[in-house]
Parts: C-alpha cells; sequence; structure tokens
C-alpha cells in the first residue's frame, strides 16, 4: 500500500467523483482508477459503489476512509515537525549550568528564546565547567553556563554578560550597618573562597581583587559553591564577595553591601560546540543576537 493510493483514494470519497478527484489532484483520470482499483484488490474487499453519478462508499470503504485521512494527516504532521525541527523551531534545548550563573544568566537567556520559540522545551543540569566541555563532546548537552572557560580545542565561548561584586556580610559584623564598603576594611576581616573545584574560577577573582588594591586576605576555608560560602557567612565568622545575581539570594543573617573602591566586572559566559550546531542550538545563537 503507498501514500498515493490513499492520497487518491481519500481525494475521490470527499468528491464523490474519480474525475473531480483527478482534476484536484492535477493527473488524469485513468491512472486513479487503477490506483482505487489496486487498493481495493490489496485490501480484499470493495471501498467504492460505482454509479452513473459517480461513486459512494461501501461500509468498509466509510471506515477506510476515516482512518486513511488519520495517516495521511498525521504523515502530513510529521513532514511538518521534521522540517521544524531541522529549523530549530522544536525540539528540546539540554543546557548545562554551574555557580550563579543559574540566578540571572540563564533565566535570562531562556525567556529571550522562550519569547521567540515557544515549543522549544528545556533540560537543565548543574554540572562544573570540566563536565560541561565532556557533556557537549559526547552530544549529551548543547550548551554550558559558567565562568573562567579556558579555551580548549573544539569549544566555542561566547560571552554574554558582566557584573559587578558585593561583599556579602554577617548582619553581626561592624561593616553591616554601612551603605558601601572599602576592599581595605574588608581585608581586615576573615575570608571565604568558593568553588572549590576548576580553577581558575571566583576563588581567585577574589584574591585578585584585593591583590590588585594591594591588600592580602586570610582566605580561611574554600567551599562548594555560593550557597554554601553565604552559609559560613551567616554563621558570623567570615566574610566574602559574590557577584551582584547572587543577591537574589535572601540569605538569612547576611547583608550585601556594594564595594565603593572595586570597579571589576566579572563575566558570564556559555560554550557550545565548533563542530557541530544542531538546529536547535542554532535558534538559541540567534535569539541571543550571535551568529
Amino acid at each position: 500500500m503507498e501514500f498515493r493510493q490513499l492520497r487518491y483514494f481519500v481525494a475521490v470519497a470527499e468528491e464523490g467523483n474519480i474525475g473531480r478527484a483527478a482534476q484536484r489532484l492535477n493527473v488524469s483520470q485513468p491512472p486513479v482508477s487503477r490506483q482505487i482499483l489496486a487498493l481495493e484488490q490489496e485490501l480484499g474487499t470493495q471501498l467504492l459503489r460505482r454509479t452513473p453519478f459517480g461513486v459512494t462508499l461501501t461500509d468498509a470503504g466509510s471506515v477506510f476512509f476515516r482512518d486513511a485521512q488519520v495517516v495521511l494527516a498525521n504523515s502530513r504532521n510529521a513532514v511538518d515537525r521534521a522540517q521544524a525541527v531541522d529549523r530549530g523551531e522544536i525540539g528540546r534545548l539540554d543546557i548545562g549550568f554551574m555557580g550563579a550563573t543559574v540566578y540571572a544568566a540563564v533565566p535570562s537567556a531562556i525567556k529571550t528564546l522562550k519569547k521567540q520559540n515557544p515549543s522549544i522545551s528545556l533540560s537543565l543540569t548543574q554540572m562544573n565547567k570540566t563536565e560541561q566541555i565532556n557533556a557537549i563532546r559526547e552530544g549529551r548537552i548543547h550548551v554550558g553556563f559558567g565562568r573562567y572557560f579556558a579555551e580548549t580545542a573544539g569549544i566555542t565561548v561566547r560571552h554574554l554578560s558582566a557584573e559587578k561584586m558585593v561583599a556579602a556580610v554577617p548582619l553581626s559584623h561592624p561593616l553591616a550597618t554601612q551603605d558601601t564598603v572599602r576592599l581595605l576594611e574588608l581585608a581586615g576581616s576573615p575570608i571565604v573562597g568558593y568553588p572549590s573545584v576548576d580553577r581558575p574560577n571566583l576563588t581567585d577573582e577574589i584574591i585578585s581583587i584585593f591583590r590588585s588594591a594591594n591588600h592580602e586576605i586570610e582566605m580561611v576555608d574554600v567551599v562548594g559553591d555560593s550557597n554554601a560560602a553565604l552559609c559560613m557567612v551567616a554563621s558570623g565568622d567570615v566574610c566574602t564577595l559574590v557577584p551582584m545575581s547572587v543577591t537574589i539570594v535572601d540569605f538569612p543573617d547576611v547583608n550585601y553591601i556594594p564595594i565603593e573602591d572595586d570597579h571589576t566586572k566579572i563575566k558570564t559566559s556559555f560554550i557550545h560546540s565548533s563542530e557541530y550546531v544542531a538546529p536547535v542550538l542554532r535558534v538559541f545563537l540567534d535569539s541571543l543576537g550571535f551568529q
């Protein structure tokens, strides 16, 4: 059985006349008649009653007509969906992310994508930088968000945004009531760094910020992520620096204070394969203005 036979049969059934169906299909009448006859022979049953005025459906023909309409509609939908996937209009974008990128950069990028392409679905998985690179190479994710990505063969790094760092201090700290704070004031307190893997990272950035201002700090610990660092700050013993986007987290007993004499802006970046850009990734890049 061929799709052509189904198309011819449905056209004849809808028109009630082989000649009009042939005109609609833009073919001559004899091929239509032959295909309908071949279809009936294959099924072993009569589908149409021939009359001097045209054709009508038999009981078997009526059932087959409804099913044939569904089959043809599904085939058209399958073609449309396959073409839409190839254009990147539907499908799933698999995203890896790490750290504080989840507070601003990732939601902002997703919002931009979904506004232009609402049919695209998403999958998000927390991964460190090494895991993201491996997952991209293995085809498990399309894009990974983070900071301080090194140049890596087969991986494209794109810079998305930049933000300032702010101080996170315990509410019990003498600096907690100030509107702004200077690095020298912070340098007198124990500092906790984060994360503890994938150097260079924000731990190195914090050290660099103080050293650039000629201040040495006591880095008493390096913890897994910004949430762990804020937990330690809330305990009242240490301070840290966090990206501005982290201030969305209303952590108990922690106050965020702008740093008066630091103008460092840290970049948020994302990575993807340089070798194969899937249609859904291409649409994602286009939505963010990357060619």
